[in-house]
Protein backbone atom coordinates (compact mmCIF):
# COMPACT_ATOMS: atom_id res chain seq x y z
CA UNK A 1 0.00 0.00 0.00
CA UNK A 2 2.79 2.38 0.22
CA UNK A 3 4.48 1.99 -2.93
CA UNK A 4 0.89 2.40 -4.30
CA UNK A 5 0.64 5.52 -2.22
CA UNK A 6 3.94 6.98 -3.40
CA UNK A 7 3.45 6.04 -7.19
CA UNK A 8 -0.40 7.97 -6.58
CA UNK A 9 1.34 10.99 -4.90
CA UNK A 10 4.14 11.33 -7.60
CA UNK A 11 1.21 11.20 -10.45
CA UNK A 12 -1.41 13.50 -8.80
CA UNK A 13 0.53 15.47 -5.97
CA UNK A 14 -2.92 17.21 -4.46
CA UNK A 15 -3.56 12.82 -3.50
CA UNK A 16 -0.88 14.20 -0.48
CA UNK A 17 -3.22 15.41 2.12
CA UNK A 18 -6.34 12.42 1.37
CA UNK A 19 -6.72 9.99 4.73
CA UNK A 20 -7.10 6.05 3.37
CA UNK A 21 -9.44 4.85 6.05
CA UNK A 22 -10.15 1.26 4.09
CA UNK A 23 -8.78 -0.63 1.66
CA UNK A 24 -10.33 -3.73 0.19
CA UNK A 25 -7.26 -6.73 -0.65
CA UNK A 26 -8.33 -10.28 -2.33
CA UNK A 27 -7.86 -13.23 -4.57
CA UNK A 28 -7.54 -12.41 -8.30
CA UNK A 29 -8.86 -15.50 -9.93
CA UNK A 30 -6.78 -15.41 -13.32
CA UNK A 31 -5.66 -18.10 -15.91
CA UNK A 32 -2.47 -18.66 -16.55
CA UNK A 33 -3.26 -17.11 -19.98
CA UNK A 34 -5.41 -14.22 -19.10
CA UNK A 35 -8.96 -15.46 -20.52
CA UNK A 36 -11.65 -17.34 -18.61
CA UNK A 37 -11.90 -20.64 -18.15
CA UNK A 38 -15.46 -21.82 -19.08
CA UNK A 39 -17.18 -24.88 -20.09
CA UNK A 40 -17.14 -28.85 -19.43
CA UNK A 41 -14.52 -30.93 -17.65
CA UNK A 42 -13.61 -34.35 -18.77
CA UNK A 43 -14.10 -35.63 -15.20
CA UNK A 44 -16.54 -35.66 -13.09
CA UNK A 45 -19.07 -35.85 -15.06
CA UNK A 46 -21.68 -33.52 -15.18
CA UNK A 47 -19.01 -30.18 -13.80
CA UNK A 48 -19.17 -27.32 -15.51
CA UNK A 49 -16.76 -24.53 -14.99
CA UNK A 50 -17.17 -20.53 -15.27
CA UNK A 51 -13.95 -19.46 -13.86
CA UNK A 52 -11.27 -17.37 -14.04
CA UNK A 53 -12.37 -13.89 -14.77
CA UNK A 54 -9.51 -11.72 -13.52
CA UNK A 55 -11.52 -9.60 -11.75
CA UNK A 56 -13.92 -8.68 -14.73
CA UNK A 57 -16.55 -10.94 -13.44
CA UNK A 58 -19.51 -7.90 -13.33
CA UNK A 59 -18.66 -7.51 -17.20
CA UNK A 60 -18.23 -11.07 -18.53
CA UNK A 61 -20.22 -13.04 -16.22
CA UNK A 62 -23.20 -12.25 -17.88
CA UNK A 63 -22.19 -13.87 -20.94
CA UNK A 64 -20.52 -16.58 -20.24
CA UNK A 65 -23.17 -17.57 -17.92
CA UNK A 66 -25.51 -17.37 -20.65
CA UNK A 67 -22.70 -19.48 -22.91
CA UNK A 68 -22.86 -21.80 -20.27
CA UNK A 69 -26.19 -22.49 -20.09
CA UNK A 70 -26.74 -22.55 -24.01
CA UNK A 71 -23.68 -25.14 -23.52
CA UNK A 72 -25.55 -27.41 -20.45
CA UNK A 73 -29.10 -27.05 -22.13
CA UNK A 74 -28.41 -27.64 -25.45
CA UNK A 75 -25.01 -28.92 -26.13
CA UNK A 76 -23.84 -26.06 -27.53
CA UNK A 77 -22.93 -22.44 -26.56
CA UNK A 78 -24.45 -18.99 -28.26
CA UNK A 79 -21.11 -17.91 -29.76
CA UNK A 80 -18.78 -19.91 -32.23
CA UNK A 81 -17.64 -23.29 -31.11
CA UNK A 82 -14.04 -22.37 -31.80
CA UNK A 83 -14.47 -19.40 -29.80
CA UNK A 84 -16.22 -21.16 -26.91
CA UNK A 85 -13.46 -23.48 -26.84
CA UNK A 86 -10.48 -20.75 -26.88
CA UNK A 87 -11.83 -20.88 -23.22
CA UNK A 88 -11.58 -24.47 -22.18
CA UNK A 89 -9.80 -25.72 -19.27
CA UNK A 90 -8.70 -28.00 -21.44
CA UNK A 91 -6.75 -25.66 -23.32
CA UNK A 92 -3.08 -25.68 -23.70
CA UNK A 93 -1.07 -23.29 -21.40
CA UNK A 94 2.30 -23.99 -22.40
CA UNK A 95 2.94 -20.69 -24.15
CA UNK A 96 1.08 -19.03 -21.69
CA UNK A 97 2.13 -15.61 -21.14
CA UNK A 98 2.67 -15.07 -16.63
CA UNK A 99 2.53 -11.90 -15.89
CA UNK A 100 5.05 -10.87 -12.95
CA UNK A 101 3.18 -9.65 -9.35
CA UNK A 102 5.93 -7.44 -8.80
Amino acid sequence: MEGLARRMISLLPRLKSILVRRVWRGLYPMSPDGLPICGKVQEPEGLYLAAGLCGQGFMLGPGLGKNLASLILRGRPLIEPAAFASMSFHRDFGGAKKESLK
